[in-house]
């Protein structure tokens, strides 16, 4: 995958966290369906996160640099 779709992937993630922490503190009135769907959403923002902060410079030689 392209640099750019790891990013943008990211970001979708990070989005799709905020709107279903929304929907499950606004909407869901049920104690357990609203402690999954937010527990889904904390870990769907911090995949989101980590794969905006990522390092993606992969080294092609396969030495390690000292």
């Amino acid at each position: 995958m392209s640099k750019w779709k790891i990013r943008i992937g990211g970001l979708v993630l990070m989005v799709l966290g905020g709107f279903l922490f929304v929907w499950s503190v606004k909407y869901i009135q049920s104690e357990w369906p609203q402690i999954f769907v937010g527990l889904l959403s904390v870990f769907s923002t911090a995949m989101g996160f980590s794969l905006l902060i990522m390092p993606l410079e992969i080294h092609e030689n396969g030495t390690t640099p000292d």
